[in-house]
């Protein structure tokens, strides 16, 4: 195990232990020294998870979906690491289907022929180390070394921190059910009786809409599909390119088809503020956002903010206007990342309307509930062999199919603010 996740174990311990001493109606004084003690041990164990989790590059574990570890999973996972995305490209432009770790990965994960395993494009690959490429001689001048192929950077994903869960789902439309109406439980006198009460499924339904990339490989370039160096490329552009978009239509899509209706449009739009946000407000928008069940103290609220609105957070200090115009030495950035459970910026982020930036809220102090999903249906197509036939060109339209809606399964854990910026 690594630091990070002795720390998640830990932090989970003493939260469930703290969430036994908040149900006692009636502390003794060793379970009020106890919760005292506990209470400063949990924040300094969240602390020292963070530090741990950025320190070894992992994203928050607790965010993190867990898959099964069951002998076919592992399987799938060994032959991920020997398939080459360039040989399902090769295939295709031979119009043949990939053969070798390739046919066995796409039987293993159920995809039809011409279909590349959305599964594919998972984190967990082996880290490729590639050897430079070197181009053809120019038809003037002197040769040249080409360098390692240097990536598009794209902003990196909000989905997972915000506990969006992508489950992979089978053919039809794909629901998801909560509770919403409790059984009744109440005191009675002796004999008394207790009558039942019917208790309410509310679903919630996706059907499949489409995010699509696309490459395009000249016939010059065929002899370059398969090496080393761009296939990696290709790979982590598509994926990229498609993850971007994911990214932004799960966060912050309007619902029109084709797009697909984000966390953002089904959350309640909050009053706008009136006055530009200084450290008091920033620290009211947390402490609004503890209700006693998804959320029980600071760093159980966690707020992903527009850009405007993190900027503005770093120049707003506790002490400003006091002691001679001393502004302190904690801004409010700093105090949330020590004192919340997140607060980070990303660049998906709706951008700032009428001097209002918005964050939305994550109450995360149920650990191990389902609070979203977005399902997919698990495949990428490969097609159009002739449109651009002529110019001997192969075009390459990669498909992911993504629920027409972020299923919110437990409302309650999500929340918007915002934050007059100007």
């Amino acid at each position: 195990m690594t630091e990070a996740q002795k720390l998640q174990i830990k932090a989970s311990e003493q939260r469930s232990r703290l969430n036994e001493l908040a149900a006692v109606e009636s502390l003794t004084d060793e379970q009020r020294s106890e919760l005292d003690s506990l209470t400063g041990e949990y924040q300094d164990t969240e602390r020292r998870w963070r530090a741990a989790a950025l320190a070894e590059g992992e994203p928050e574990v607790e965010t993190r979906q867990t898959e099964p570890t069951d002998a076919e999973h592992r399987e799938r996972v060994e032959l991920r690491g020997r398939a080459s995305f360039g040989a399902y490209l090769a295939a295709a432009l031979a119009g043949r289907t990939p053969a070798g770790a390739e046919s066995e990965y796409s039987a293993a994960c159920r995809v039809g022929p011409g279909e590349v395993p959305l599964d594919l494009f998972e984190a967990d690959r082996p880290t490729e180390h590639r050897a430079d490429a070197t181009t053809p001689a120019p038809s003037t001048g002197t040769g040249a070394t080409l360098g390692a192929i240097h990536p598009y950077v794209f902003a990196q994903s909000v989905a997972p921190r915000l506990g969006i869960g992508m489950p992979s789902v089978g053919s039809g439309s794909y629901s998801e059910a909560t509770i919403t109406t409790a059984a009744t439980a109440a005191a009675r006198a002796k004999g008394g009786v207790q009558e039942s009460t019917a208790l309410a499924l509310t679903p919630v339904t996706a059907t499949p809409r489409r995010i699509s990339a696309r490459l395009s490989i000249a016939a010059e370039d065929v002899a370059l599909v398969g090496n080393a160096s761009f296939e990696s490329s290709l790979r982590q552009n598509a994926q990229m390119a498609l993850s971007d978009e994911y990214d932004e239509q799960c966060i912050a899509g309007n619902g029109t088809s084709p797009n697909v209706e984000g966390l953002i449009k089904q959350l309640t739009d909050p009053t706008d503020p009136t006055a530009v946000a200084d450290f008091d407000a920033y620290l009211k928008a947390f402490s609004d956002q503890i209700d006693g069940l998804w959320a029980s103290m600071l760093s159980e609220v966690a707020i992903v903010a527009n850009v405007d609105a993190y900027k503005l957070s770093a120049t707003k200090f506790r002490d400003v206007g006091t002691n001679n115009g001393h502004r302190g030495d904690t801004s409010f950035a700093d105090y949330a990342r020590t004192h919340t459970g997140g607060w980070w910026t990303n660049k998906r982020m709706p951008a700032t309307a009428s001097n209002i930036a918005r964050g939305i809220v994550h109450r995360k102090g149920r650990a191990g509930l389902t609070t979203a999903v977005h399902p997919t249906w698990g495949s990428l197509s490969i097609d159009d062999v002739y449109t651009d036939s002529a110019s001997a060109t192969r075009h390459f339209t990669l498909h992911v199919l993504v629920g027409s809606k972020v299923l919110i399964t437990q409302p309650s854990a999500y929340g918007l603010v915002e934050f007059k910026v100007a």
